[in-house]
This record gives structure tokens, sequence and C-alpha cells, in this order.
């Protein structure tokens, strides 16, 4: 199987899909049982958030109850209001205690309009200064608090409608404090419905208030939570957390928040990854199927055509495509008929190869039989040498011993040679013009030492010499010289060649310059060899320039590397 998998690229990438789908299906596993887990702590956490924002909302309204009821009984003696034993200074200070309770009630109630009434009784439950709306405790309330106590009842009487009451203990101003009486005020309940409803701001929950008695005396359901449904309800529901805090003063608060509805982003995110995941498998199927049909069947088709191809090599691939298989099969088609061409052509190099072979053979025999010319000239020269010593003519002898060595120079039979070897023969070449012109052309050489055993192109100095000599010095009237200069600078040979002969015209000089750009055959054999022997052994690494004035003479520069491409 491993192995099929290994020789089939369909075979591998449908295993990398799989893979991408395994990865695909645990990454949305663990993202749903994640975003469950923290969609869950999330509601316990505002459950727990909201009932403690409730709780401490109460608090905050009992501490102001009990400011208000400290306010007003502060300076109250229920002995005063209490008409027992009744004298006219009892009277005439239970009327103005009366006139300031009555004005400190109606500062609170401007400032706490869910009061409706205050009523203030003695020890014994007697009523001793009851303010605003009448009203009369149930029999189930007739009762003295020792301590602060808020609960709720049906207050009135032929009202559909419950009431709050905060009971507050009242104690004498004395060291030894005792109680009193009881201060009780009765309060509308929209004030703490109120801020129990914007405790719950914006979050899908519901709140209940509840008491010892189970009166439920504020429901209040924000968000998507169904309208009908109980606390009981939200209780027994499995989307809800349900949060209850500790009975006080008879009134208990529990809270219930929706887990998927106060996560509705996570739900989003979940459900994108779901729909990713679908998308991904099915763009991973067409993946698949694209690449079998574009890619995979191309290539077989290929890798059939290679195959048989040797077998008939004149047949092409035809693939009526323009993307990179399509090239790759123009390709292909073109590397055929490349090698078509070049077996023809290795064909006709094999048949002119033979042929130059046969050539060559001849040449050879006839080099052999020529090799007696130059042997016969050589031995010539040193007889002429010779008689000329026996009669004295040291001048005809040195003559022609320059010859014979120029001749043995010349048919040396490597390109390359030492400066120190084209300047003995330009020295050689020198004397034979000298003894010509009978002294009237000297050429001189000046070359560094260091130098002599660079190398340098064989015949690469006489055509200039020679240009220098016939063209500008041969038909000047008065004497001439030739200077042959080289010189290295850094790692280049300077070579210059010097005339002070007739020189040239502007027109003259122009033609030279050109034919040193792009030599000529019609225009000099001379130069025109040693341009095509710079650029052959030097390439593009030469320059050569010539300045000349007419009347004064002809100056040729040639800078070259101070080594040459051996194997030219």
């Amino acid at each position: 199987m491993i192995q099929k998998v290994r020789n089939s690229i369909i075979m591998q990438l449908i295993c990398i899909v799989f893979a991408v789908l395994v990865v695909l299906a645990v990454t949305l596993a663990m993202s749903y049982f994640y975003v469950k887990e923290t969609t869950h702590n999330y509601a316990e956490t505002l459950a727990e958030s909201l009932l403690k924002q409730a709780d401490n909302e109460l608090s905050l309204y009992e501490e102001t109850l009990r400011y208000n009821a400290e306010s007003l009984c502060r300076f109250l003696l229920i002995d005063h209001v209490s008409g027992t034993g009744e004298t006219d200074e009892d009277s005439a200070k239970k009327e103005i205690q009366e006139a300031q309770l009555s004005s400190y009630f109606t500062q609170i109630v401007l400032k706490n309009r869910e009061i409706v009434s205050t009523v203030i009784f003695d020890n014994d439950m007697n009523p001793v200064v009851s303010l605003g709306k009448p009203v009369k405790l149930p029999e189930k309330q007739m009762y003295l608090r020792t301590e602060e106590d808020l609960n709720a009842d049906w207050y009135f009487t032929g009202k559909n409608d419950f009431y709050y009451a905060f009971y507050y203990p009242i104690y004498n101003d004395n060291i030894n404090s005792e109680q009193i009486g009881m201060c009780v005020f009765i309060l509308e309940h929209w004030r703490i419905d109120g801020s129990l409803h914007n405790i719950l701001n914006d979050s899908m929950s519901a709140m209940l208030l509840s008491d010892s008695n189970n009166l439920n005396l504020s429901y209040h359901a924000f968000g998507a939570v169904p309208p009908e449904a109980t606390m009981a309800d939200l209780k027994a529901d499995d989307d809800y957390v349900y949060r209850e805090g500790n009975w006080q003063n008879g009134i208990r608060i529990a809270v219930a928040v929706s887990v998927s509805g106060n996560t509705s982003g996570s739900v989003v995110i979940r459900n994108l990854i779901i729909l990713a995941a679908v998308l991904s498998s099915l763009l991973l199927a067409i993946i698949i199927f694209f690449s079998y049909y574009q890619m995979a069947r191309p290539i077989q088709k290929l890798d059939r055509f290679i195959t048989k191809s040797i077998a008939h090599p004149n047949r092409r691939l035809e693939l009526n495509r323009t993307d990179e298989i399509g090239t790759v099969a123009a390709s292909l088609n073109n590397m055929l008929d490349e090698n078509r061409r070049m077996i023809e052509e290795i064909k006709e190099s094999k048949i002119r190869l033979y042929e130059t072979e046969l050539s060559q053979q001849k040449m050879e025999i006839l080099a052999y039989r020529n090799q007696i010319n130059p042997h016969f000239l050589y031995n010539t020269l040193s007889c002429m040498r010779d008689m000329a010593l026996i009669k004295d003519e040291d001048s005809i002898a040195e003559m022609a011993m320059c010859l014979s060595d120029i001749f043995r120079y010349a048919v040396k039979g490597s390109n390359i040679v030492t400066i120190r070897d084209e300047v003995s023969y330009i020295e050689k070449y020198a004397r034979i013009i000298e003894y010509r012109f009978m002294g009237k052309i000297m050429i001189d050489t000046n070359v560094d030492e260091k130098i002599l055993d660079k190398p340098i192109i064989r015949f690469f100095l006489q055509p200039l010499v020679e240009n220098s000599v016939f063209h500008g010095l041969e038909g000047k009237m008065e004497d001439g010289s030739v200077d042959v200069r080289i010189e290295s600078v850094g790692d280049r040979l300077e070579i210059t060649v010097q005339d002070d002969g007739t020189g040239m015209d502007e027109e003259t000089l122009a033609k030279l310059r050109e034919d040193i750009i792009n030599p000529s055959e019609n225009r000099g054999v001379g130069l025109n060899n040693i341009v095509q022997r710079l650029r052959l052994f030097y390439g593009e690494e030469y320059t050569m320039s010539a300045e000349s004035e007419l009347g004064k003479g002809t100056v040729i520069k040639i800078s070259v590397p101070d080594h040459i491409r051996e194997s030219n």
C-alpha cells in the first residue's frame, strides 16, 4: 500500500486531503467542547455577578432607608407624642414635635417618592405618629422588631398589589440605650423593581425577588427569555444557570442566566468553523478531481508517449492546452525535433570528419614533401655566409645570417612566443633594414628586462615596424628612425611603435582608425592580420589606437594583458 501511494501523485494528494480533514475534524471537536465549556463558565460568572450586584443594590437601598429613618427619629421622644398623662406643656411639645416630624417626612418623600406612609409605634405596638397615606399593618406584621427588617405584604386592603415595608427600631439617646419604639416605612415596589431591572442590563437573563411566604415580589426577564416562562421553568432548563442568594430580612434573590443567549458570538464562531470545515472538504474534493483530470492524466499520457517515442521517433504529442503542461508538451516536441535535427547533423558531421581526415592525411604527406624546401633554403644561406667570410665580406655574411635566422623563426609551429624571442627577431629584421637603406633608417628597441619572458603573439611587432618603414620613412628625404617600446603597467603590457616619418593627413588617419575598429582585407593584410589576431588571442581585453601628424610621424599604441589564452 505504501509503495502504491509513493508511485501515485493522486494517492499522495488523497492522503494529504484525508490528513487535512482529520485535522479539521479534531479542531472542530476541540473547538466545540472548548466553546461549550467557556460559554457555561461565562454564564456562571455572569449569574454570580448579577446576584452580587442585586444584593449590593438592596443593601445600598436599605442604607438609604436607614439614613432617612435615623434623620426622622433622631429627636423623637415617644412620651411627648404618645398623649399619655398629657398636660398643657406636653401638648405643646407634642404639636411641635409632630410639626417637625411632618416637615422631615415631607423632605424625605421629596427625595424618595416611593415612600407612601410612615408609622411610628411604641414598644407596645401602639401607633404614636402616622404620616402620609393611612395604613394598618396586617395582623402577622404587628410585632415589635429589635433589628432592621425589610419585607413585603398586602399592606393596603382593597388593593391588588403588594408593598414593601422597612422596619427600623428606635432607641433613646442615653448611654444605656433602650428601645423606645419602632419606625415603619411603607414603600411602593417600583423603586426596587427599577433597580433590579437596570442590573440585568443587556444580558439574556431573569431575576426573581421573593419573600419567605413564597410571594414573588419582583420578576424581571431581559433579552429573549420566553415571556411565559417562570423562574421554576428556567431553573429546570439545562440552557440556564440558576443561582440564588441567602435569605436577607425575609427576602431572597434568584438569578437565571441563559448559556447560549449570552454567548451568541461563540455560537456564531462555532457555526463558522463548521461552515469552514464543510467548504474546505468541498474544496479539497474539487482539488482532487481537478488534479486528476488536469494533472495526473496528462502526466500519464506524457509518460506513455515518452516510452513509445523511442520506437516511433517521428510521432509527436498533441495536447491542446496553453498551461504549463501544454508548455511541457510543446517543449518535448521541440526537443524531439531538435534531437532529430542533431542526429542528422551528427551524421553529416561524421561524413565531413571522415572527409577532413582524408584531406589531413593528404596534407601531412604534402608537408613531409615540402620539408625539404626550408632545409634547402637554410643550407643555401649558410653557404652564402661562408663564401662571404672567405672573401672578407662581413656585411654580406651578417646579412645572410640574419636572413637565415628570420626564416627559421618564421617556420616555428607555435603562435605564442616570449617577448625576448620577438624582440630578437625584430633586431635581426632591423639589421637587414639598416643594410638595405645603408644606415638611413634605424630601428631601436627598448624593453623592460622583467617582462622579457612574458608571452606575446609571434610576428606581432614585425607588421607594425614594416608599416612604419615603408609607409612612413621610405619616402622621407632625411634620415629616420622607428622606436619600439614595450613596458609593464600593472598586469598589462603597453606596446608603442613610433616613427618620425611623413605622417598622414586627417582623412587617412580616420580611415586607419576605422580599419582598427572594423578591419577589412581590402585595406591591407598586415593591419587586418594584427587586429584579427588580437581579437583571437585577447578577446575584448585589448586596446589599439593611432595618432599621426602630417610631416611629423605616426604613433601606434597597443595595450594587452600580460597573459594569453593558450587554448588559441
